[in-house]
């Protein structure tokens, strides 16, 4: 599987990363920290070498870590010693070692590093007679006796265990020193204090720096979302979560890196995500999230962070409370923290802040949304790439979000005024309270649906307007490079969990009136776009399905594409192929059926297809999985997803992606439809899109009559 292979690369000797683990108790963490880590800065920069194709039929054999910082033989067998090294490296003889030299001149990601040598010490190779040692040459291909006092570059063989479901090593760590103090492996760094006592449901407060080691060896609390009725979900939540259970202290991050930088090195390009869930499930840890192909084959720093859910994120202000007790938006507030946590600390594990693209599918690509339309935010990065956004969903209102605050205390059992009655009661009480009050919104707003009933406010502060009246204005973050797009049947994901069965031809009506009102029911069924075919047996819900993509995803995001290309134009994709998610039963939207629904594009971003036992990634699937990771991490170089010349990078040598010129977007609506073999459309779906623009309008101008058009 192919994450097993990931972290042959410096996922475990960088960031100790691990798939499938039981959690274990906070007290138990001190006993697992390894004393004798060494500091990044002694190793002088640690780089992975590794052609990761991402395909997990083609086992990884030699994932190699090179340590840049000249030194002596010995002193370079002692520095791989310290990172856990144990394994060996066998050079067949004076003309082996074809493999490690192909690597050193054939890796873009870590020419830089190798190319002002031409000799490297390798790891356990005997010393010889007179105090000569074997060193690998890479311009001749051949190994070479020379003095061992040399100071060269050193090749460790890597050979640590990956840590899957009961096995857990911990043999490999590495500490590196931060602005926030020490931390010792890279995962579950907390960027804010535990939003308990009076910071539940406030703004989040900076974590204070760490006075002794921190470790970051395992990942740590995701943020509460299953409540006790849900029965046996919070078990198997866990195990998709990395063994992490579910704590109000949630607020952390994980940070994945294929290079520790030295001195005068250069920084990497950073990817932060922001997970989906519809802003009441999932995290940063979960399995399919987990970066480390993107990091290995792209060359780029990726963390995950976990932000607020439900309530406990998105619980606006009452007039009556005052701003500072509870301010609203606190998972968006959150977000903007880790963005300022990467800004100060990132660059000590080899990322540069001053190039980070914010990258999130459904609700995550919501909060990007948000994130361009909150002028305190501009300046915390630099590109975004949102996926599967339901841009027809505006922002709550003060009023709206008021409403929803005052069904959740009535839950709750506290006055509408009574803050401190909220912040005194247990976890899964607000959890239980929260799925009730779920459902009287539902009913006050429908046409929000489900999946967004919790989201961000225009509170007129922190975001000052609804996004589309923003990209009108002109008052967006305009020096934003924006990728961003949908998956080709978007709806379709939703179909099952609304209509379990073929839904008959003459209740086609009461199905749109899930979403819409008699009226506009009405409207859809009488125009010419969204007709119902009588040959179909499953006519209604592919009808539904076609409808619910381009009125909530596709054609609001053309129209505002269109309005900000004035401004700088976006990159704008469609997911015409895709990975259906492990484990989620959906017959409706199973690949066998050629629809590709919301969520199919997660896997094939992150190259995760095999991250679970049992699944895995090969043929066409890596192929079409090195295709988009290619596209994404050109894109987080440069702000252009098509490869430029002289930049470092396995996507320039992909013809899946040299062979597509994407072009960025303007009146002729250019796509660029994902496929195995992708093309550059125009005008798609132009009609249905033209009548959703100017006759049925969008809920961001039918349902805020004020929003200007």
């Amino acid at each position: 599987m192919i994450l097993k292979h990931i972290v042959a690369a410096l996922s475990v000797a960088l960031m100790t990363a691990q798939v499938l683990t039981e959690a274990v108790p906070v007290k138990a963490y001190k006993r697992l920290l390894l004393p004798t880590a060494p500091l990044a800065s002694d190793i002088g920069g640690a780089h992975l070498l590794l052609k990761n194709d991402v395909d997990s039929s083609n086992p990884i054999k030699n994932a190699y870590l090179l340590l840049s910082k000249p030194r002596d033989y010995y002193a370079g067998i002692n520095a791989c010693l310290s990172m856990g090294d144990g394994g060996y490296i066998y050079i067949p003889g004076s003309s082996g070692a074809s493999e490690l030299v192909s690597l050193l001149n054939n890796n873009p990601n870590s020419q830089p590093e190798v190319s002002a040598y031409s000799q490297f010490w390798v790891y356990n190779v005997a010393p010889g007679i007179f105090s000569s040692c074997l060193a690998v040459n890479k311009n001749t291909g051949n190994t070479d006796w020379i003095p061992c006092s040399t100071q060269l570059p050193t090749i460790c063989f890597n050979s640590v265990m990956r840590r899957v479901f009961l096995f857990k090593d911990e043999s490999r760590q590495v500490k590196v020193n931060t602005p926030v103090g020490t931390i010792q492996g890279f995962l579950g760094i907390p960027y804010a204090e535990s939003p308990v006592g009076n910071l539940r449901f406030a703004a989040p407060v900076p974590k204070t720096p760490f006075t002794s080691v921190f470790d970051g060896i395992r990942y740590k609390g995701i943020c509460p979302q299953t409540a006790k009725s849900n029965g046996v979900v919070p078990a198997i939540l866990a195990y998709l979560e990395n063994g992490a259970v579910e704590t109000e202290d949630c607020l952390n991050l994980n940070v994945y890196t294929p290079s520790l930088k030295g001195p005068d090195q250069a920084l990497l390009p950073v990817l932060l995500y922001l997970h989906g869930g519809g802003f009441i499930n999932n995290s940063g840890s979960l399995i399919v999230f987990e970066p480390g192909n993107v990091v290995s084959r792209g060359g780029v720093v990726v963390v995950t962070i976990n932000y607020r859910l439900g309530m406990f994120g998105w619980l606006e202000n009452i007039a009556a409370w005052g701003n500072f007790s509870a301010p609203g938006n606190q998972a968006l507030r959150d977000v903007i923290l880790a963005l300022k946590w990467v800004q100060t600390n990132i660059a000590s594990f080899g990322g540069d802040p001053k190039r980070v693209t914010v990258f999130g599918e459904s609700a995550g690509a919501t909060l990007i949304r948000a994130l361009l339309s909150t002028p305190s935010a501009f300046g915390l990065y630099q590109s975004v790439m949102g996926e599967s956004d339901s841009h027809n969903i505006p922002a709550h209102t003060p009023q709206s979000a008021a409403q929803m605050a005052t069904f959740f205390l009535q839950e709750l059992g506290c006055l509408a005024t009574d803050l401190a009655c909220a912040r005194a009661k247990p976890v899964n009480d607000l959890l239980e309270a929260q799925l009730r009050a779920n459902v009287k919104m539902l009913a006050a707003e429908k046409w929000t649906t489900y999946a967004l009933i919790q989201r961000p406010t225009a509170d007129g502060s922190l975001i000052p307007a609804d996004f589309n009246v923003m990209v009108k204005d002109g008052t967006y973050n305009k020096n934003a490079n924006i990728m961003w797009g949908t998956v080709h049947d978007e709806a379709g994901y939703f179909v099952p969990q609304i209509f379990l069965q073929p839904v008959p031809i003459d209740q086609a009506a009461s199905a749109l009136e899930y979403i819409l009102s008699a009226n506009r029911t009405a409207q859809v069924m009488a125009s010419p776009y969204f007709h119902i075919d009588a040959n179909d047996n499953d006519a209604v819900r592919n009808m539904f399905t076609k409808f619910g993509t381009e009125y909530y995803f596709l054609c609001p995001l053309r129209y505002l594409s269109r309005a900000m290309a004035k401004h700088k134009p976006s990159y704008n994709f469609r997911f015409n192929r895709g990975r259906d998610l492990p484990l989620v039963g959906q017959n409706y939207c199973s690949s066998s059926t050629g629809r590709v629904c919301h969520a199919a594009d997660i896997q094939p971003v992150f190259a995760s297809g095999a991250a679970i036992p049992g699944f895995s990634q090969t043929g066409d699937d890596a192929r079409f999985a090195r295709q988009i990771v290619d596209r994404l991490t050109s894109f987080a170089k440069t702000g252009n997803p098509n490869p430029q010349a002289g930049v470092p990078g396995v996507e320039s040598m992909n013809p899946d992606v040299t062979s597509v010129n994407w072009v960025p977007y303007d009146d002729t609506n250019p796509i660029i439809e994902l496929n195995l073999e992708s093309s550059v459309s125009h005008n798609a779906e132009n009609d249905s899109c033209t009548w959703l623009d100017d006759v049925f309008l969008y809920d961001f101008w039918y349902q805020r009559p004020k929003n200007p058009r």
